[in-house]
């Protein structure tokens, strides 16, 4: 195993949404309702959630996945957004807690398998204490394709990861307090495209994602960025 050395990090001591929970925190919100249509009158925008809602706008946002983009807003994208040769990869992630686990000095391990890629270290964020080692599991690609569509159905997939963790590890399997797994169908975008964002003025609408730019979540930040100086 190769030990790559990095001077310098930024973490978000509160978790990763913690920047936008601040930028956002005087601004009405609204979760747990999916955008259902979305419609411009030449004068606002109206959106309709899934509970049956309806939320009338002078501009709207969309940082949804790109085949999503597509499906909600394609009728008022230009050629050269819906053009866009993006390939959307997916992604299966297992959270994993160890019961009275001693530290390790790392903040993350990357696995040459074909199943198991990367390995968080949560503890190495200093986010909180706890005497418990905790763990971000995160798949390969080609497994995530053949799993991403099923994994919810059985264990099957989670025991997987867990079990190839163990055993290149030596983690103890009845240490295990706590697992949890999430899969994104369209997680990232390894090869970015020629845009960082898109600002439709006459229609005000903006796009940003990360996989205007590449796979990371600072990519996300980049394009977000970007199109707030073009809305300006």
């Amino acid at each position: 195993m190769k030990k790559k050395e990095i001077s310098e990090k930024f973490i978000g001591m509160k978790g990763n949404n913690f920047i936008s929970k601040f930028y956002t925190k005087k601004i009405k919100k609204s979760f747990q309702s999916s955008v259902k249509t979305i419609f411009n009158n030449k004068y606002f925008w109206e959106i309709r959630l899934d509970n049956g809602e309806n939320i009338q706008a002078k501009s709207i946002i969309l940082t949804c996945p790109f085949p999503q983009l597509k499906k909600i807003a394609g009728k008022y994208l230009e050629k050269k957004i819906s053009n866009l040769k993006i390939n959307m990869e997916p992604n299966i992630t297992t959270m994993l807690a160890f019961k009275n686990q001693r530290t390790v000095p790392v903040s993350s391990i990357k696995f040459n398998d074909d199943i198991l890629t990367w390995a968080a270290n949560e503890n190495s964020k200093n986010r909180f204490n706890s005497s418990n080692s905790l763990w971000t599991l995160q798949s390969s690609i080609g497994w995530a394709r053949k799993n991403i569509n099923h994994y919810k159905k059985s264990n099957k997939a989670e025991n997987i990861l867990v079990s190839k963790f163990l055993n290149l590890t030596g983690y103890k399997k009845n240490k295990i307090i706590f697992k949890k797994t999430h899969g994104w169908k369209y997680s990232y975008n390894l090869n970015g495209s020629p845009l960082k964002s898109y600002w439709n003025k006459k229609l005000r609408l903006g796009l940003c994602a990360d996989w205007f730019i590449g796979p990371k979540v600072e990519n996300a930040w980049l394009s977000a960025k970007d199109l707030a100086k073009k809305i300006k």
